[in-house]
């Protein structure tokens, strides 16, 4: 059963990325274009603490990147504002009254609450009584406040698309479709093509793959990209094999349906596209076959690409997309 994951929830780990790395730009017009929020603390424990003991420099910084609901925004931002007017603090008070989205927005939807705000800064002094309805106080408005915040925001781990990304990998070299050791193209999610590589002659005895007695390999070949294994047999199998193990790789679907790529004849040699994404392979009788190798499928045959019967098997050769092909045989060409 394949697993479906939903595209808000890359989006979110694009964000969380963006957040971590510092880029807020990007990150705001990401959330805005997608209406996909991400709405994560590093701590919820901390969050609530911070507006339980009126650390609200912390609690500013840490909304900017959240997306709450605009009357949670008004409860908060409100708030704030009568304990920097009880602190006497009222520069700031009147900066954060007159100048905020949510006490902008609480100008236009309640006048008298945002006048009540008004009027507090213009004393001279401060009352209690005044600033809190009957039966409530400071303490229990930032408690209130904490828990109706604290039902907006979630924590997850830190760095989740590249953890997932790292085992995504793992899982791949575990597959033997990553060779270990080897340079990780992590976007096309392949070993990478590397124009020049020493070469290193082999020095010990890895894996040995057992055939029939009538199913004997007539040739066999690694891609490019050092992913694939592939063999091709007396009875015209085409089959690919997890090399650091040497069994049958039942990644590729079609293998593990006990579906393979097979020719009418023996294979007597094959070669794969410079990208490693197809393989094509020529038979006894005189046949070729291009492959696309993750699906099993057969892109195109050359029936007569030479005459059935001559004693000298053929050899192919791709150009680096495959979009061209050449074949020799003996006293034969075709191209």
């Amino acid at each position: 059963m394949a697993l479906e994951i939903e595209s808000a929830d890359v989006i979110r780990l694009v964000l969380q990325y963006f957040k971590e790395n510092n880029l807020p730009r990007t990150f705001s017009t990401l959330q805005e274009e997608t209406g996909i929020t991400l709405n994560t603390v590093d701590s919820i424990e901390s969050f609530t603490s911070d507006i339980n003991n009126g650390h609200w420099d912390t609690v500013l910084i840490a909304i900017q990147s959240l997306k709450l609901p605009d009357n949670k925004l008004i409860d908060l931002y409100e708030h704030i504002v009568l304990e920097l007017i009880e602190l006497r603090e009222l520069s700031a008070a009147r900066s954060l009254l007159r100048q905020t989205d949510p006490m902008i927005m609480l100008k236009q939807l309640q006048p008298d609450r945002y006048i009540h705000l008004e009027t507090l800064l213009a004393r001279s002094y401060f009352d209690p009584r005044e600033a809190y309805p009957e039966g409530s106080s400071k303490e229990r408005r930032r408690a209130a406040i904490a828990q109706a915040l604290a039902g907006e925001v979630s924590v997850v781990p830190p760095a989740r698309m590249l953890a997932l990304l790292g085992q995504a990998l793992k899982w791949q070299q575990h597959q033997g479709q990553l060779p270990p050791g080897t340079s990780i193209d992590v976007f096309r999610g392949k070993a990478a093509v590397k124009d020049e590589e020493e070469e290193k002659y082999p020095t010990q005895l890895s894996r040995t793959i057992k055939f029939g007695g009538k199913s004997h390999p007539e040739c066999c070949k690694y891609s490019p990209d050092g992913q694939y294994l592939v063999t091709g047999t007396l009875d015209g199998f085409i089959e690919v094999w997890n090399f650091t193990t040497g069994k049958i790789r039942k990644d590729l679907r079609y293998q593990a349906q006990e579906q393979f790529m097979l020719m009418d004849d023996a294979v007597s040699c094959m070669n794969f596209s410079r990208d490693s994404e197809m393989l094509a392979t020529g038979s006894q009788d005189g046949r070729i076959k291009v492959w696309k190798i993750q699906a099993g499928q057969c892109l195109r045959r050359f029936e007569k690409a030479h005459t059935a019967g001559l004693p000298v098997s053929p050899s192919l050769e791709t150009a680096p997309s495959c979009s061209a092909l050449v074949s020799t045989r003996q006293s034969e060409y075709t191209g």
